[in-house]
């Protein structure tokens, strides 16, 4: 993966091109967006960045096996000088001890996949300056959060 070319960037309309690929897609998954009001522009290299929120999505799609509700959702912290992104989902979960293995290179919860989409998304959001966490969805689910500096 080569190195970021960061160019200030409007996130929310980053991320909407990134969503719209879903559009009509799926007729038993729905994607709600949940915009925070404010959103400064960041610096970062936007293809990198719609891999990201891409393979989320399609890592939550997957997980509710085609059928269910996505929620991806921003914040920003003015004072902390980040933004922070959100993919939740209402698929079964990840248990907490696969958790943390889930951004180890070749590890996978799934029989075809490959393990390597989600050390790739790391590896992407640390050469921004970020970090990605995954936890529970409350109350179904997992969430992923991203957090970038702005």
């Amino acid at each position: 993966m080569p190195s970021p070319r960061t160019v200030p960037t409007e996130l929310h309309e980053l991320m909407e091109h990134a969503l719209g690929l879903y559009n009509g897609i799926f007729t038993d998954v729905t994607i709600t967006r949940r915009w925070a009001g404010e959103m400064p522009v960041v610096r970062i290299d936007p293809e990198q960045i719609r891999r990201v929120i891409i393979n989320l999505v399609d890592n939550a799609i997957e997980a509710m096996e085609r059928r269910g509700h996505i929620v991806v959702e921003t914040q920003c912290e003015p004072a902390n000088h980040l933004v922070r992104i959100m993919v939740a989902d209402d698929g079964p979960g990840i248990p907490a001890a696969e958790r943390e293995k889930l951004f180890l290179p070749y590890y996978s919860t799934k029989r075809r996949g490959s393990g390597l989409g989600l050390a790739i998304v790391r590896r992407i959001i640390a050469e921004h300056g970020g970090n990605i966490d995954v936890g529970d969805n409350v109350p179904r689910g997992t969430r992923f959060t991203i957090e970038l500096p702005c």
